[in-house]
């Protein structure tokens, strides 16, 4: 693993984001050994967010952990991420019919605010903020749903992580990914609860079609990575 420098106040989720992207680009090979200190010293962090990256990636299925050999890569094909796609899409559907009455204008605004953030960063190229605008968007839908188990489900899947898998492997430009909440927003301010379902399973279930489209590409273990995210 390549020295990077970054800054200090890096959250568990960049570092969740930069270990997913170097195992799919095949930096950080299947059966390689992931140590927390060593990473945590490369990347100029405490090791306390990276052992919880570690456990959501465990959690994902991008790592696998065990008492005597640690933490190694575990050996995964873009079909079985695409899997998580269709898992997401009915939960947070779910979220949307119920956030389609229950949101008000200034949960309104602020998801019009984060689309805003998304476009933004979709112009300057900002991929990590793009990510991180998208995610708070879909939390902010969780939210508004007012299902506190729905939520809790959500948050323990770690079903966000999606949206940045889609970003990264999908071969689609930001701004074209920014403009896909528009119906899902259009939805919400109309209070309409099925168009507000619909919108957002069409919005999650397509990426995972995406992905798979992509992992039906791969011809060679050779090529796994270029193949997976167009490097």
């Amino acid at each position: 693993m390549n020295k990077r420098v970054i800054p200090r106040f890096v959250l568990r989720d960049e570092i969740k984001e930069r270990l997913i992207e170097d195992i799919l680009r095949g930096r950080l090979e299947p059966g390689v050994r992931l140590v927390e200190t060593r990473i945590a010293r490369e990347l100029g962090v405490s090791q306390a967010p990276v052992r919880e990256a570690f456990r959501d990636l465990e959690l994902l299925g991008f790592i696998v952990k065990s008492a005597f050999r640690g933490a190694r890569v575990r050996r995964i094909s873009l079909e079985e991420l695409a899997e998580i796609y269709p898992i997401r899409a009915a939960l947070e559907g779910v979220a949307a019919r119920a956030a389609a009455a229950h949101a008000d204008e200034s949960t309104l605004t602020q998801l019009e605010d984060l689309l805003a953030a998304m476009r933004k960063a979709a112009r300057h190229g900002d991929q990590h903020a793009q990510v991180e605008a998208d995610v708070a968007f879909h939390h902010t839908i969780i939210e508004a749903s007012g299902n506190g188990l729905l939520r809790q489900f959500w948050e323990a899947m770690r079903l966000a992580t999606t949206t940045f898998l889609t970003v990264l492997m999908a071969r689609r430009p930001l701004l074209e990914l920014a403009e896909r909440h528009v119906p899902i927003m259009d939805a919400l301010r109309a209070h309409d609860a099925s168009a507000a379902e619909a919108a957002m399973r069409r919005h999650i279930e397509e990426p995972g079609e995406w992905i798979r489209a992509v992992a039906g590409q791969e011809v060679t273990p050779s090529q796994r990575g270029a193949a997976q995210v167009g490097a």
